[in-house]
């Protein structure tokens, strides 16, 4: 299968918009303007997209370097792709993993994922000691400046791609479908037709689910944020459309649902109820502060929910990262 080359750059091309909220501005004279400041602080810079591409980038030149010979990739074909956070332009700042989906040889291509994880494996070692096969045998991860690159091995199959899975009764072979360029179109659909917000809400979600460790996968949340702009018109405002996603998100789960150009389904249960239940009271009472004279009582009991990049007013000087363990200012 002849990969088209658009495929390595079609996440380029797809800026994350922070549109309806004020200006930066320090003094936060609402909640607005203080969920303004929190996205231009979760959502990561374009540079650090940039970086994080050119990481992984790095990454699959020293895989073709091992694995395809010289001048072995037809014109137009390609053997990698950035996909995940990263990929689809969902990551949160500061990044700390790249996903690159890498695309074995023919002669290379064995039946057992586990199998495609030593090939990578060993390829990589010769470069970096550190690299190892992931707990959860997803791929390999290699140390970089952002955290690690994970680098999963894969073949074409059927318009999408056999990546490394969960061995299951059904897939014993270790390997699932998943199809990156149609959930990201999927992706960028959805905001288009939803002014941009289902790709903030998701922003604030995972921001969420990392500061109070709720037990739910970010592609959960992908999956479950679109489906909660398709079924019913939803507020404007992010903070209302938080406040909704919580109750609904309770009443919705558990769930299975299907990736867009996926084989296989993804089952969300309800071990994340409880996080979302205390979620929703905070902010709930969050709402209730909303006027100005309980500004700062609205946005610590934000901060209480969506972590400490939310801003309070009087706060000033925040600074954050491209990556982990590195300085920089955010604009």
């Amino acid at each position: 299968m002849t990969l088209p080359a658009r495929l390595s750059d079609f996440q380029v091309a797809d800026p994350v918009k922070i549109s309806g909220f004020p200006p930066p501005d320090e003094e936060y004279r609402d909640l607005t303007a203080c969920f303004g400041a929190f996205l231009r602080r979760v959502v990561p810079t374009t540079q650090a997209y940039v970086a994080a591409r050119d990481m992984a980038h790095d990454v699959a030149v020293q895989l073709r370097a091992e694995l395809y010979p010289r001048d072995s990739l037809a014109a137009g074909q390609i053997d990698h792709i950035v996909i995940g956070g990263v990929g689809k332009r969902i990551a949160i700042a500061p990044i700390t993993t790249i996903d690159l989906l890498y695309v074995l040889p023919p002669r290379l291509r064995p039946t057992k994922s586990a199998d495609a994880l030593k090939t990578i494996w060993a390829v990589l070692k010769q470069h970096h000691a550190d690299a190892v096969i992931a707990d959860d045998k997803s791929g390999v991860l290699v140390p970089c400046v952002a955290g690690h690159v994970r680098v999963m091995p894969s073949c074409p199959y059927q318009g999408g791609f056999l990546v490394p899975g969960p061995v299951t009764l059904s897939r014993a072979s270790g390997w699932s479908v998943t199809n990156p360029v149609a959930e990201a179109a999927t992706l960028r659909l959805a905001d288009s037709l939803y002014n941009g917000r289902p790709r903030l809400l998701l922003a604030a979600l995972k921001a969420w689910r990392n500061h109070v460790r709720a037990p739910i996968s970010s592609f959960a949340l992908e999956l479950l944020v679109q489906d909660f702009y398709t079924g019913a018109p939803r507020p404007f405002p992010l903070a209302k459309a938080l406040i909704d996603f919580w109750a609904w998100g309770r009443k919705r789960t558990p769930v299975t649902l299907r990736p867009a150009g996926a084989q296989t389904v993804c089952q969300i249960d309800s071990a994340w109820h409880a996080k979302a239940k205390a979620a929703y009271w905070r902010v709930t009472l969050a709402d209730h502060h909303s006027d100005q004279s309980k500004l700062v009582d609205a946005a610590l009991e934000w901060r209480a929910v969506l972590g400490d990049l939310f801003p309070v007013p009087g706060q000033s000087g925040f600074h954050l990262p491209l990556f982990p363990g590195r300085e920089g200012k955010r604009a």
